[in-house]
């Protein structure tokens, strides 16, 4: 998922290539791709949202597991 302002960027420079998911989703940052783009254009896209994942879950990871074990 890329943020709205990387989506509507990839769009604009690449509309063949990249374009929102329609609804919802899109507007939160979905997007679809065409793998039948160049090598480089899917790793860069790839790595972005990997990026973006990491960064996401280091803001959101909790200090203690949900769950417990039986022996606690």
């Amino acid at each position: 998922m890329l943020t709205l302002e990387q989506q509507a960027a990839s769009v604009e420079e690449a509309p063949e290539i990249f374009w929102p998911i329609p609804g919802g989703w899109g507007k939160m940052g979905h997007t679809h791709i065409r793998l039948a783009a160049s090598e480089d254009v899917l790793t860069g896209a790839l790595r972005t949202v990997w990026k973006l994942r990491i960064d996401m879950n280091a803001k959101t990871s909790r200090k203690s597991p949900m769950w417990r074990s039986a022996a606690e």
